[in-house]
C-alpha cells in the first residue's frame, strides 16, 4: 500500500493504493469552503420556505436553524461532496473506471471542516515479470478413419427414411408411438386416461424399464407391466417407486438408411464421390482439431503465466463483464425484462455461478492486453485491411462492403482484437516450449 498526499490552498487529498486497481481517497474540505456552500444552501432554502406568520423569504435566522438546520446540513454535505469529488480525482491523478463509493463522512457542524473517503477502482497495472520458460503439451490434432465414419453415419442418419413395420417388436433406433396408461392418484375418481407418446428408441427419452417393456410388444399389442423408476427420476413422487403401467405399441417405424455411394455423396453437398466427401470431412475435422489444440495451448500458457504472475480483476470490471455475459446493459439489446421475485433469485444465482468464468475471462484479456502493449503487438491498420480483404474474397464481396458491414455491426473492433490475440500467442509460442 502506498500513500500520496496533495494539497495547498484548496482540498487536502491523500491517495492510498490497497491493490493494483484499488484507490482510497481521503479528502478534507477547508472550513471556509464548507461554510460558503452552507450559506448558499441556507439562502436558497430561506427564499423558498413557507412558515405560517412570516412572509416568504423573511424568516429570522434562529428560526431557520431551528426548523431547517438538519436539512441544511444534509444538503450541504451532498453539495460539498458532489462539487469536490471531481476536483479530488484530478488533484490525486486518479482515473476511476466506475463510480466511487463514498464512506466515513465526518462533518463537525457549522464552522468545521468536512472529511470523507472515496473508494474507487482504476484500470489495473498488470506486472508480468515472467512470461517465458514455460512448457506446454499440445494435444493431438490427428483425425482417424473412425471419426470420419462417425460423421458419415450421422449424415446418413439425417437422411434416413421411416417405413411402417407391423411384423416385429421394436428395436433401438426405431421410432415408436406408444400408449401408456398409469393409475389415477388415490384422491382422484374415474378411469385413468391413456397418454400417447412418440419417440426414438434408445435416445433416452424414456426410462430403460419402459423401453424394455416396449421391446417385448408388437404393433397393436398391449400388456400390463410393473415399472420401477430410478432413484434419481425427475418426479420425486415416482422416484424409486414401482408403478403398474399398461403399455401398448400403436405404431412402429423403422429407419431405412441410404447406401453409402456416390449418389449419397451428391445428396450431402454436391460431392462427386464418397472419396471426395470423406476427404472434405477429414479436412474439416483436422481443422477443428487444430483449433481445439491451439485453444488448449493458449489456455495452458495463460494459466501458467497467471500462476507465476497473479492478477486481480477489479470488481466493477467483473460486474460489467457479467452484464455482457447475461445480455444486460448492452447497446441494441432489449430492455431488462421484468422478473418475478423467484425468477430474479434464480437469475442472481445463475449470475453468481458465472462469476468465476467472468473473472477468468477478464484476467485472460488483461494478460493479452498487457503483452500487446508491452511488446508492440497491437494489430496494425494494414493487418486489419488484409484480413478484411481475405474475408471479402471468401464471400465473393468487395472489401469496402465488408468493411462497412463490420463497422456497422460493431465487429471491426473484434477483428482487431482477434488479430492482436493471434500475434500475442505467436510471440508467446516463441518464448516458451510447446510440444
Amino acid at each position: 500500500m502506498s500513500d500520496t498526499t496533495t494539497g495547498g490552498a484548496g482540498l487536502q487529498v491523500t491517495v492510498e493504493q490497497p491493490s493494483s486497481y484499488a484507490r482510497r481517497l481521503s479528502i478534507t474540505v477547508p472550513a471556509e469552503r464548507v461554510k460558503r456552500i452552507r450559506q448558499s444552501v441556507r439562502a436558497q432554502l430561506t427564499r423558498n420556505a413557507r412558515v405560517p406568520g412570516f412572509r416568504k423569504g423573511h424568516l429570522p435566522d434562529h428560526l431557520v436553524e431551528k426548523q431547517f438546520g438538519p436539512a441544511i446540513d444534509q444538503e450541504t454535505l451532498d453539495r460539498v461532496i458532489q462539487e469536490t469529488y471531481p476536483e479530488a480525482l484530478k488533484q490525486g491523478d486518479v482515473n476511476p473506471i466506475a463510480q466511487g463509493e463514498v464512506a466515513d463522512v465526518h462533518y463537525h457542524g457549522q464552522g468545521g471542516e468536512l472529511h470523507y473517503h472515496v473508494n474507487v477502482e482504476v484500470q489495473p497495472t498488470v506486472e508480468l515479470a515472467r512470461t517465458s520458460g514455460f512448457v506446454v503439451a499440445r494435444p493431438s490434432d490427428s483425425v482417424g478413419d473412425e471419426e470420419v465414419d462417425t460423421v458419415i453415419e450421422r449424415l446418413r442418419g439425417e437422411r434416413a427414411t421411416l417405413q411402417v413395420v407391423d411384423d416385429r417388436t421394436p428395436d433401438l433406433g426405431d421410432e415408436v408411438q406408444v400408449r401408456i396408461t398409469a393409475p389415477r392418484p388415490a384422491d382422484e375418481e374415474g378411469e385413468p386416461e391413456p397418454q400417447e407418446y412418440r419417440f426414438v428408441m434408445g435416445e433416452g427419452q424414456a426410462i430403460a424399464p419402459i423401453e424394455e417393456a416396449i421391446m417385448s410388444l408388437t404393433p397393436g399389442e398391449e400388456r400390463a407391466f410393473d415399472i420401477t423408476y430410478p432413484e434419481d427420476f425427475d418426479d420425486p413422487n415416482l422416484a424409486g417407486t414401482t408403478q403398474p403401467l399398461t403399455i401398448g405399441v400403436v405404431e412402429l417405424k423403422s429407419r431405412e438408411f441410404p447406401a453409402l455411394d456416390d449418389e449419397f455423396a451428391q445428396s450431402v453437398g454436391g460431392f462427386e464421390s464418397m472419396e471426395a466427401l470423406r476427404a472434405r470431412i477429414s479436412a474439416d475435422l483436422r481443422e477443428e482439431a487444430r483449433r481445439r489444440a491451439d485453444a488448449a495451448v493458449r489456455d495452458a500458457l495463460v494459466g501458467q503465466i497467471l500462476e507465476a504472475n497473479p492478477v486481480e480483476a477489479p470488481r466493477s470490471m467483473v460486474e460489467r463483464y457479467l452484464d455482457y455475459m447475461m445480455g444486460e446493459g448492452q447497446p441494441g439489446r432489449a430492455p431488462k425484462p421484468k422478473r418475478s421475485a423467484e425468477q430474479e433469485e434464480r437469475f442472481s444465482q445463475f449470475r453468481e455461478m458465472m462469476r468465476p468464468q467472468a473473472e477468468a475471462a477478464l484476467k485472460r484479456i488483461m494478460v493479452i492486453d498487457t503483452l500487446a502493449d508491452r511488446e508492440g503487438l497491437r494489430a496494425t491498420q494494414d493487418e486489419v485491411d488484409q484480413r478484411v480483404e481475405l474475408l471479402a474474397q471468401a464471400h465473393g464481396r468487395s472489401p469496402s462492403d465488408v468493411w462497412l458491414e463490420l463497422e456497422k455491426t460493431g465487429q471491426l473492433q473484434g477483428l482487431e482484437a482477434e488479430i492482436t490475440e493471434e500475434k500475442v500467442f505467436e510471440w508467446l509460442r516463441s518464448q516458451n516450449t510447446v510440444g
